[in-house]
C-alpha cells in the first residue's frame, strides 16, 4: 500500500514540473542581444604626396650634361630637370634638314623645268650639229664621186661616212635634249621627287623627336625628392637607379593596405584616423577617397599569428584633413572606423 501510494506521488511531482516549466517557456519574453559595436579596420599605411613618387630615367643612353635643379626644389611640369650631350642628335637634325631641302629644289626644279639660258644653249647646239652634218654629208657627196673616179682611197671614203654617221647622232641626241627641256614634267617623276620629300620630312622628325629625348623634363607640378646623378655620369633608360625622383606634394595623402579579411568592409567616406610611431604625440584624421578594384599581394607583414591566413591586400587612399608634421614615405598605423549599420 505504501509502495502504491509513493508511487502516485512521484509522477505527480513530474507531471507538476513539466507543467511550470511549459507554462514559463510559453510566456517568458525572447530576448535579443544588443548588436556588437563595430570594429575598427587596422592597417599598415605610407605617406605619399598628391601622386605617388615618380621615378624617372633619360629615353636615350648618353653623358649628363646638365642638372637644372637640386634636391627639394620645386618644379612645374614641363619644366627641363637634365640634359644628356646632345650634340651628335643636333647633327642628326642639321643633315636631316638639308636632306629635305634638296628633296625639295630637285621637286622644284623638275616642276619648273629648264631655265631660259639651258634651252636658249640646247636649241645652238642642236643647230650647230645640225649645220655640221649637212657640211659632212656634202663632203661625203664629193667623195662618192672621187671614189668612182678611183681618185680617193676606200679608207678615206670609210673615214667620211663615218664621220656622217656620228654627227647624224650627235645631231639627234641635240634635238632630244632640246625637246626634253621644253617637255614638262612628267606625273611620275613628280610623284618620285613628291615621295623623296615625304621621307626626308619624315626622317627630319624622327631626328627632332631622338633630340627631344635629350631632355628629361617634369611631369608634374611638385618637389624633387631625389636626384641620383651628376655631371659626366652614363644614364639611360636602363639605369638601375632613376636620374631624378618627383612627387605632387601640395598636398599629402596615405596609402593603407588593407587585409583580405578586412578589404570588403571598407568603402568611400569612411572615417580614418592615423598614428605614427615618430610623433606619438599626435593623431591625423581624414576619410577614406579611393578604393583599389583589385586584390594585390601583400608586400607589408606584421608579427600577428593569424596572418598566414591573409596573402593579399587592397590598396586604399585616405585624404587627410591636415598633415602638418608629416614627412613622404613615413610608416603609419591606419584605423579605418567601420560605419555602425544596425538591422
Amino acid at each position: 500500500m505504501i509502495k502504491y501510494i509513493l508511487t502516485i506521488l512521484t509522477v505527480a511531482t513530474i507531471l507538476f514540473f513539466g507543467v511550470s516549466i511549459d507554462y514559463q517557456s510559453r510566456t517568458s519574453p525572447v530576448r535579443h542581444d544588443a548588436p556588437d559595436e563595430p570594429q575598427p579596420i587596422y592597417a599598415l599605411g605610407r605617406v605619399e604626396g598628391a601622386t605617388e613618387e615618380i621615378n624617372l630615367r633619360p629615353q636615350l643612353n648618353g653623358r649628363v650634361a646638365e642638372l637644372a635643379f637640386a634636391e627639394s626644389a620645386q618644379v612645374s611640369a614641363g619644366e627641363v630637370l637634365l640634359r644628356i650631350d646632345d650634340r651628335e642628335y643636333r647633327h642628326q637634325v642639321a643633315l636631316a634638314q638639308a636632306e629635305l631641302q634638296m628633296a625639295e629644289a630637285k621637286l622644284q626644279r623638275l616642276v619648273n623645268g629648264a631655265r631660259a639660258e639651258e634651252r636658249r644653249e640646247a636649241e645652238e647646239l642642236w643647230k650647230a650639229k645640225a649645220a655640221q652634218l649637212e657640211g659632212a654629208r656634202l663632203q661625203w657627196n664629193r667623195v662618192r664621186q672621187l671614189q668612182s673616179q678611183k681618185a680617193v682611197t676606200e679608207q678615206e671614203a670609210d673615214n667620211q661616212r663615218m664621220a656622217v654617221s656620228a654627227l647624224e647622232a650627235a645631231v639627234e641626241a641635240a634635238r632630244a635634249r632640246y625637246e626634253l627641256l621644253q617637255a614638262p614634267a612628267r606625273p611620275d617623276e613628280v610623284l618620285m621627287d613628291e615621295a623623296a620629300i615625304a621621307a626626308a620630312r619624315a626622317k627630319l622628325e624622327v631626328a627632332q623627336l631622338q633630340l627631344s629625348r635629350t631632355e628629361l623634363t617634369s611631369p608634374v607640378d611638385g618637389t624633387i625628392l631625389a636626384v641620383n646623378t651628376r655631371v659626366g655620369e652614363l644614364v639611360g633608360p636602363d639605369s638601375p637607379d632613376p636620374a631624378i625622383v618627383v612627387a605632387d606634394t601640395k598636398r599629402f595623402r596615405v596609402r593603407a593596405f588593407v587585409e583580405e579579411f578586412d578589404a570588403p568592409r571598407v568603402q568611400k567616406g569612411m572615417a580614418v584616423s592615423i598614428t605614427a610611431d615618430g610623433i606619438p604625440q599626435r593623431r591625423f584624421h581624414g576619410v577614406v577617397s579611393e578604393l583599389s578594384p583589385r586584390m594585390d599581394r601583400k608586400q607589408h607583414w606584421t608579427d600577428r599569428p593569424d596572418e598566414q591566413f591573409d596573402t593579399k591586400t587592397r590598396q586604399i587612399w585616405i585624404d587627410l584633413d591636415e598633415a602638418e608634421g608629416l614627412v613622404l614615405g613615413l610608416r603609419v598605423d591606419v584605423a579605418v572606423e567601420e560605419m555602425k549599420n544596425y538591422e
